[in-house]
């Protein structure tokens, strides 16, 4: 599907609930947040939903309280029988959750709004677009198109998005599209710093020691090629930080020169364990993550653990030693 096949999509319907990935990210929430109010301009009825709850250090995106808890309360505004559920920032419907799936099977019809690598069978109504710096680019695209007139929180929304997908601008996807809509949304009444500080200059003082202590557990490998790091659940408990507050800390190896690629082994408190890839370029870790179920960016990726964590370490390892050797 086009952009302009989805723009006649959304203006030929009515009903929308808009959900992202589980454990939704700044671009999923960006993304999923702007849509339902350019929907909502056009007079589309829409509403936005996520599986538990928007994780705290993204609160600041929902400015409206427009997310509501599926199956939670206050429930969603209208049920999904008639309308279409949109999910962003995911073509893998594998990763949406259960509560999500079900949604899905009480709709109407599923469209999926996405820019990761593709993967797998592609869902009939999508717009796929692995070009795209992030979900929030694309979504800005089919707002221009559908003539919406958004809001400052919605453009505020995608900011964010695209600012976390594109590691401050600076991830190989990262064009000159991309610049363009981060300026429009300037215009719009953006300001960067504002949302750099709400992003990256607002954590807790638990994330503090949670990062403290994730950093402890450092092992190189490969010739200092690769670092790994693990974060378990009793960190989580000790450091009185949440488990979202751990995404980024795979990124803090990537400042070592003969580091190319980064591992993050995390735990949640219910024990589920999930590895979290980043690369300089060098190793394509899209691939990796792929081959274990997972999937992602050339540069960032991630899959859910099927094995203890000595063996998924060891699997991993090994595949990043075969990508490093071609």
């Amino acid at each position: 599907m086009t952009i302009d096949g989805l723009a006649e999509y959304l203006e030929a319907h009515d009903d929308y609930i808009v959900v992202s990935h589980d454990s939704p990210d700044a671009d999923g929430l960006g993304a999923a947040y702007a849509l339902v109010l350019a929907l909502q301009a056009t007079g589309k009825r829409a509403a936005a939903a996520v599986a538990d709850y928007v994780p705290p250090k993204y609160r600041f995106i929902d400015r409206r309280s427009l997310f509501v808890s599926i199956g939670g309360h206050p429930p969603l505004p209208f049920g999904p029988g008639g309308a279409t559920v949109i999910v962003v920032d995911t073509h893998d419907l594998h990763y949406v959750g259960s509560q999500v799936e079900r949604l899905i099977g009480a709709a109407a019809a599923c469209l999926v709004i996405d820019h990761h690598e593709l993967r797998g069978e592609i869902p009939e109504l999508a717009l796929l677009d692995p070009s795209a710096s992030s979900s929030c680019e694309l979504v800005w695209g089919v707002a221009k198109l559908l003539g919406a007139a958004l809001p400052e929180d919605a453009a505020e929304a995608l900011f964010s998005g695209i600012v976390y997908d594109t590691g401050s601008f600076s991830y190989p996807k990262t064009t000159e599209r991309t610049f363009a809509c981060a300026l429009e949304l300037v215009r719009m009444g953006v300001k960067p710093y504002t949302i750099h500080n709400r992003m990256y200059e607002s954590s807790s003082i638990g994330v503090l020691i949670l990062q403290k202590t994730v950093f402890s557990s450092l092992e190189l490998h490969e010739g200092n090629r690769v670092a790994v790091q693990t974060l378990r659940r009793a960190d989580l408990a000790s450091s009185g930080a949440s488990y979202e507050d751990a995404e980024d800390l795979v990124n803090t190896p990537l400042q070592g020169r003969t580091i190319e690629v980064s591992v993050l082994f995390k735990e949640n408190l219910e024990g589920r364990l999930r590895c979290s890839l980043r690369s300089k370029g060098g190793v394509n870790v899209a691939h990796i993550a792929q081959s274990f179920g997972g999937g992602g960016h050339k540069t960032a990726a991630g899959f859910t653990c099927g094995s203890p964590l000595e063996r998924a370490k060891g699997d991993v390892l090994q595949s990043i030693a075969r990508a490093l050797a071609r």
